[in-house]
């Protein structure tokens, strides 16, 4: 880390400091633009701290959401600066899950941003959101699930 850069990780300070709460998962990618333009132009998430590390040869990069501090944890994005071969995801890994409002126009815009579409959008059961699976640069799950309701109607 360059001697004038300090860290201090903004993600882990939280409103209440006593109560446990998941603060971030990390994924590694291979082309750090990509997935920065995937998650943070694609799925509209911000750069909380970016740290890069002269002497490791690799950067770490946290995006979230607003209001980050309250609630949603974060994405480390770690980026080894010599790494040629793609990474393996092996057979425990599943997903991230992010909620947005509109599944089915999240699903169709990610494309633009280097989503392979997987899952369609569509609901499990009667009366649950519909959700949907896109696949970020780095071939990572990520599950999109619809986080606004439609009012039910009364019969």
């Amino acid at each position: 880390m360059p001697a004038d850069q300090q860290f201090d990780p903004l993600w882990a300070w939280g409103e209440d400091g006593h109560a446990p709460r998941v603060l971030h998962s990390m994924i590694r990618v291979r082309d750090v633009d990509a997935a920065l333009r995937f998650y943070c132009d694609g799925l509209g998430m911000a750069v909380l701290d970016r740290y890069d590390m002269e002497a490791g040869r690799f950067s770490i990069i946290f995006l979230s959401y607003a209001g980050y501090r309250d609630g949603p944890a974060a994405i480390e994005l770690t980026y080894n600066w010599d790494q040629d071969e793609d990474y393996t995801h092996g057979s425990g890994y599943g997903h991230i899950a992010i909620g947005v409002p509109d599944v089915a126009a999240m699903w169709s815009r990610l494309a633009e941003f280097g989503a392979r579409q997987g899952t369609a959008p569509k609901s499990l059961m009667p009366g649950a959101p519909e959700l949907a699976f896109v696949y970020d640069p780095d071939g990572y799950a990520i599950e999109l699930i619809q986080i606004s309701r439609q009012p039910v109607k009364a019969e």
